[in-house]
Formats: structure tokens, sequence, C-alpha cells
């Protein structure tokens, strides 16, 4: 048996993180609070990390309970600043467009946030044991750090390093598993993107880590993984998705929550 050890939420999407000890799930299958808002340019493109390498030198500390954070660009010399994301709205979207020197808009969804993967919208989840491998793979790279390039909601206790590929499967029916009292769908592996092969404080980019993330993967990939989800081996972490019968009952998790496989 496996076990919860941290739950991160990412209240503004490509932002930082927030931990938390307990979290709910939207009816949807996302962390309540999770991907709650986005930002969006003047013609409705999503402003992300894919595409915006300087969103990683924003510092972000969310206060959950105010529904407030407090604003930084450190690199650019930007002194904090503190915003209400409910009533400072027009603010924030000021301080925003002042950085990417664009007009900014942000956008909330209390219902589903803005997920990845529309189809898998549940959190992601990881071992600490694999964040453990990568960091042997990648000896300049901190296991910290590397919590921050790729970015999963859910990390548990497991045995091996990715034992997380246990939670899926080509073949119907879906692998199930249950975190405390809340039953998820393993939906497939996460496909990455150019994220966390940059520096999460300075958007600095490696161009060797992708190559050496493949190959690695490659060399490594355990006999219960399913490499018919593998277009190719950039993918870690798991995407997830509530089954029916979770979507109309309230549900919540726990840090110390018991991880079990069901079928």
């Amino acid at each position: 048996m496996w076990t919860l050890s941290s739950i991160a939420v990412y209240p503004v999407k490509s932002l930082d993180p927030v931990y938390v000890e307990q979290a709910d799930l939207l009816p949807d299958g996302a962390l309540a609070g999770d991907r709650q808002f986005a930002l969006f340019d003047e013609s409705g493109k999503l402003i992300n990390g894919k595409q915006y390498p300087t969103i990683h030198q924003i510092r972000a500390v969310f206060d959950l309970a105010e529904q407030s954070v407090l604003l930084s660009a450190p690199q650019q010399s930007s002194e904090p600043v503190h915003f209400s994301l409910q009533e400072d709205r027009r603010k924030l979207e000021t301080w925003f467009s002042d950085y990417f020197h664009s007009q900014i808009h942000i956008q909330e969804n209390r219902e589903t946030g803005f997920p990845d993967d529309l189809a898998a919208s549940g959190p992601t989840i990881i071992s600490t044991q694999t964040y453990g491998e990568l960091a042997q793979w990648f000896p300049e790279i901190s296991v910290e750090e590397l919590r921050l390039r790729f970015r999963a909601n859910l990390e548990f206790m497991g045995d091996l390093p990715f034992c997380e590929d246990r939670l899926y499967s080509a073949e119907d029916p879906p692998v199930q598993f249950q975190v405390g009292p809340v039953m998820f769908e393993g939906a497939n592996p996460c496909k990455r993107c150019v994220v966390p092969s940059r520096s999460p404080w300075s958007g600095e980019p490696d161009p060797q880590f992708m190559k050496t993330f493949i190959q690695k993967r490659r060399e490594t990939f355990p006999t219960w993984g399913d490499l018919n989800l593998f277009e190719n081996m950039y993918r870690l972490a798991v995407n997830t998705r509530l089954p029916a019968s979770q979507k109309t009952v309230s549900l919540r998790l726990h840090v110390g929550d018991s991880l079990k496989i069901l079928n």
C-alpha cells in the first residue's frame, strides 16, 4: 500500500504552486482551486510556459484562505505587490500586461479549472521514488526543482521508481485506484512539453534535457509500463479522471491517505 505524501495546487495556471494538507475534488475531477485562474492575451490565446519562457521568472505567493497573491519578478527588479484575486482583477491584469508588454486578461473557472487534458481533468500523480530516480539522471537538479519542473498535483510514497506506471493501461477497463475515499481512473502517462527542460526560476533552457530524459526513460522503462501509450518516451506522471459514480458525491483528499490499486 502506498501513501499520499503531498498535494500541490496551482491557483494561476503556469505560476507557482501551493502545498496543502487537504483538497476537495470538483465534479469533473480537478482539485478545487487548481488552475482556477489563467492568463490570456488580447486575441484570447492562453499565456503559459510553453510559449512564454519569461513566465518562469514571476514569483507568486498565494494565500488560499484570503484568495490573494503576492507577485514579484526578481530578475526584473520588481518589488512584491499584493493583490486580491477577486477584488483587484483589473490591477492584476495591468501588472501582467506591464510584465508581458501585451494586453493580458484573466479568466476564472471554478467548475473545472483550466486543465491541459480535457478528457482526463483529474489531478496528475507521480511517486517520490520517480523524482529520486530523475535526480540520478540529472545530478545538477534537486528533487525540489524537479517537482517545480514537472508540476504534478499529487505525490505519493511508493515502492519503486515509476511505480505510477502501474496506474494506467491501454486496454479496457481502465486501471482504477483509490486514494483515501476517492476512486480514480488512470488515463495515460502525461505527455511533456518544453517546460520541464527549463529552469523553473529563470526559464533558461537546457538543450540536452529532453534528449537525456528520453534516453534514460527508454533504458529504465519498467516491465509494468504499457508502451502502447507512448508515442515517444517523453512522458512522466499519470493523468487521471473520476469515474462517473464519483462525480455526484463530495470528495476530499488528505496528505497521509493510502493509495491502493483496485483492479
